[in-house]
Formats: C-alpha cells, structure tokens, sequence
C-alpha cells in the first residue's frame, strides 16, 4: 500500500459511469488499510458555499462560479487527508488531479434507465459521454495531471486500483496518449 500525500483528486465523469461507487470502494479501503482519507461531493460542496440551487424533479442546479470563488478561500490551504472530490462538475475546481471515468454510451444508457431516469435525461447523459464528457471542459484544467478510466469492463475495485498506482507513481503519466474516443471504437 503506498501511502499518498494530502491531494484532491476530483473523481469526474457523465452521471452513471461509476464515480460515487469508486469513491466508496477507495474510502472503505483506505480506511481498512489505515490511512486517513474524505470524499466530498460537489454537491455537499456547493450546498456549503450557499451555491446549491434549489431542485427540481431531476437534480439541483449548482452556480459553479460562486462555488469555485468560495473553494479560493476554503481551499487555499492543502487538505489534511487525501481527499477525492466526487461530482460530474469536480474537474471545474481546483483540484490537484483529475481522474475521468467513462462508460461505453449503451451501457450507461442501460444503467441510467434502471435508476428509473426519464428517457430524456437518459439520453442526453449518454449523447454527452459519446461526445467525450468532461474533456470537453479540458481548457478549464489544462496544468492539471489526468487519468482516464473505462469502467465498461471493469470493477470500481480495478478503477480505484487504477488510480491509486497512479497516485502513487506521481500522477505518471500526466496525460493519456489518447482519451477514449466512443465513436471511432463503436463506428470504426
């Protein structure tokens, strides 16, 4: 086990490709394994910093601005623990790395459809995964080390293990060669 320094790391990808239950699985771990460790939510995050819209049927709408303004001051010291920041929107902060789970567009449409979303909330998740999610949000982190997960195969346990080896090897490499490209796998 390779005890990591106090980092926040965002755990970011389109909603249902698997970021809160990689974020579970790595504090049950870490935490069976000793080490002091937090997950925050963007969401918990916003609700704080008073910038937590008020919801609807389907989410709350967070003032990203506002949130980022406040974590200026919150954040402007490192965080006592390792600290993964879990939330569609966590890659937006400023944040030490970025991990980006991804999910092959069917499959998340299949995973989002048995949470009981409305097909339409379905489906613009899974169009805004086929176009590349987060990355396209990539000029807002441009310095920032990135890992890119699919978890279409694999376990949150195999994800977590992903990334803390590399965590663990100082965020080598600080990019993937090339990021996941959903429509040049599934269209050839």
């Amino acid at each position: 086990m390779v005890s990591l320094p106090a980092l926040r790391i965002a755990v970011t990808g389109t909603p249902g490709c698997g970021k809160t239950s990689m974020c579970e699985i790595g504090l049950t771990y870490l935490r069976e394994e000793g080490e002091e460790v937090a997950v925050q939510t963007v969401e918990e995050l916003a609700d704080a910093a008073g910038a937590l819209g008020a919801a609807d049927a389907e989410a709350a709408p967070i003032d990203i601005e506002l949130l980022r303004e406040q974590l200026t001051t919150d954040w402007n010291e490192a965080p006592r623990c390792l600290t993964l920041v879990d939330g569609h929107l966590s890659h937006l902060l400023a944040v030490d790395a970025i991990v980006i789970i991804r999910c092959e567009p069917s499959l998340l449409s299949a995973r989002n459809e048995a949470r009981g979303w409305p097909e339409q909330k379905v489906t613009e998740n899974s169009e805004w995964e086929l176009l590349g999610g987060p990355w396209n949000d990539r000029e807002e982190w441009a310095d920032t080390p990135v890992l890119e997960l699919d978890s279409s195969e694999v376990s949150p346990e195999m994800s977590f293990s992903a990334l803390m080896e590399w965590a663990g090897n100082g965020f080598k490499p600080e990019r993937p060669e090339q990021s996941i490209d959903w429509i040049e796998r599934l269209h050839g």
